[in-house]
């Protein structure tokens, strides 16, 4: 007489399944959200190095010439809360510093600093631009009164194109520790 055996089948069920795909999706949304604020982190402290990095070489452009570059046409730091205000003084430091007018000339004076690509816009005007992909904005005391007294306000807006007024408390500058 034979013995029936019964198979007996190890499988997980529908609600095994459901349980550990939901528990990948809530570990998956952690990570990506995690990575965000890590990007976000990384790309502030990068325009704060290329801050300290330009007003290091602005110091050198001023002890050579006496004078910071600027223009009587200068936004001020709470002038504009949109990043796209700032192309023309973010492209006179570029020319300044580099003694360059475009991302492809020869240099026609002392270089202060150099500019890797993609710090520079990718547009016809060639301006410095922020980690976020802004220009920087950059003036100097007095400037829109046709004299410069002996400082210079630099900074990346982090990306904040929200309109109404300057909250410049989520800036990265250069007369705030950040």
């Amino acid at each position: 007489m034979k013995t029936l055996r019964k198979k007996i089948l190890h499988s997980f069920t529908l609600i095994e399944l459901l349980v550990v795909m939901a528990i990948i999706a809530i570990l998956t949304a952690l990570t990506l959200g995690a990575a965000g604020g890590i990007q976000n982190k990384a790309a502030r402290s990068r325009a704060a190095a290329e801050i300290q990095a330009m007003s290091t070489a602005l110091e050198s452009y001023k002890l050579d010439n006496g004078i910071y570059p600027g223009t009587s046409s200068m936004p001020l730091a709470t002038s504009s809360y949109n990043p796209t205000a700032y192309t023309l003084s973010s492209t006179l430091l570029y020319q300044s510093l580099s003694s360059l007018t475009n991302m492809t000339g020869t240099p026609g004076g002392k270089v202060y600093m150099s500019f890797k690509k993609s710090q520079l816009s990718s547009t016809s005007s060639c301006y410095i631009v922020d980690p976020f992909g802004y220009a920087y904005g950059y003036c100097t005391n007095g400037a829109s009164s046709g004299y410069n007294q002996g400082f210079f306000d630099l900074w990346s807006t982090s990306g904040k194109t929200s309109s109404g007024a300057a909250n410049t408390n989520v800036w990265v500058n250069n007369w705030s520790a950040n």
